[in-house]
């Protein structure tokens, strides 16, 4: 997202469980939108009752330059039903149970590694497969190349032998996805996370991984 004359108005959703980072990770986009000098942050979260393996949920909606149609601009933290322009889930189901802020503009990124809800660990309801998943999406988007999955847990062990990374992935794998959304520098994310979290190199390298996992989707 560059140049002054930007005034859109940009929504993400960030959805998954407790204990996965969603928070984390929509209070590190709006601190990186404010070193990149965003006129409007705004975003709202879920957390404080969720325990870990529950449901949880961020809204984060940027504009990089104010309008000055006052109507233009952003005066809530909460994005309307069917006006998300970007979903980054760490757990497929949650993405759905998300899915009334969806329409045919969303770009989807979600982490194909499912944590079944109470209802189907105890037998009774049944989790849907990712091919499920996938197809319910792309009635949303109406292009499957706006929804794609990553096994970014499996990737964040492998690499990092720490599952928590999955998040700094998605994130990256969400700015190489979705450029015009979260067209952010990546020397600016550098900066960020060596301020902002701990373990700073091995996030860098979890979203660089990301970013370059989906220049290889994009390749094929």
């Amino acid at each position: 997202m560059t140049g002054s004359t930007d005034t859109r108005i940009l929504n993400v959703v960030i959805v998954g469980t407790a204990g996965q980072g969603v928070i984390t990770l929509k209070r590190l986009i709006e601190f990186i939108a404010a070193e990149e000098d965003y006129e409007g942050i705004f975003g709202s979260e879920m957390h404080g009752l969720a325990q870990r393996e529950g449901a949880i949920s961020s809204h984060c909606r940027l504009q990089k330059k104010k309008s000055g149609n006052l109507r233009d601009n952003i005066f809530s933290p909460i994005i309307c039903y069917g006006d998300a322009d970007l979903y980054i889930g760490f757990e497929p189901v949650e993405v759905l149970r998300n899915g009334m802020f969806a329409s045919d503009k969303t770009t989807f990124v979600v982490n194909d590694r499912t944590i079944p809800p109470i209802l189907v660990t105890a037998g009774k309801e049944t989790y849907p497969t990712i091919d499920e998943i996938r197809s319910i999406l792309i009635e949303y988007s109406k292009d499957p190349r706006k929804v794609q999955f990553l096994n970014a847990t499996e990737l964040a062990i492998k690499e990092f032998d720490d599952a928590q990374k999955m998040n700094m992935i998605m994130f990256g794998f969400a700015m190489a996805t979705a450029t015009s959304i979260l067209g952010f520098r990546m020397e600016t994310c550098e900066k960020v996370v060596r301020r902002e979290l701990r373990d700073a190199d091995a996030n860098i390298a979890a979203i660089k991984l990301g970013l370059e996992r989906a220049k290889q989707l994009i390749k094929k």
